[in-house]
């Protein structure tokens, strides 16, 4: 059973100028010509408006869909450009780049120099050599 119908139809809900339509039609067959016409316009200006809503609903819809189509795009072009401007920046960075010139250079291969002993040099050098003596 339908709580809102009986006879378990669907209530349809009237809009309001459905509503005012119905409305004016019991005024005007009650004699209330002025009032049930007057009620009538009411209803016809609120279908007029509701129908401008829609359209300029339709309107900023299509509005929002062309921006975020435009912001996409030219967020795309953006990351692009900037992505290339950057891969530039860094290669040129890398193959400017001279250890060298970094003014601690010195120092550290002083200090590596300081910390390797002549063994430990030999050693390296020696590492993958074979020696065999035959006697």
């Amino acid at each position: 059973m339908n709580i809102e119908n009986e006879n378990t139809q669907p209530a349809t809900r009237e809009t309001m100028p459905e509503y005012l339509d119905r409305l004016a039609a019991d005024q005007i067959e009650a004699g209330a010509d002025a009032t049930g016409a007057d009620i009538k316009a009411a209803a016809a200006e609120i279908r007029k408006l509701t129908e401008s809503l829609e359209k300029m609903n339709r309107a900023m819809a299509n509005a929002a869909d062309r921006e975020a189509q435009l912001s996409a795009a030219i967020f795309g072009l953006i990351e692009d450009h900037v992505q290339t401007v950057v891969e530039n920046e860094v290669q040129t960075a890398i193959d400017d780049y001279d250890p060298t010139d970094h003014p601690a250079f010195g120092d550290a291969v002083d200090q590596q120099v300081q910390n390797s002993s002549v063994e430990d040099t030999v050693r390296e050098l020696l590492d993958n050599v074979y020696i065999s003596f035959r006697i």
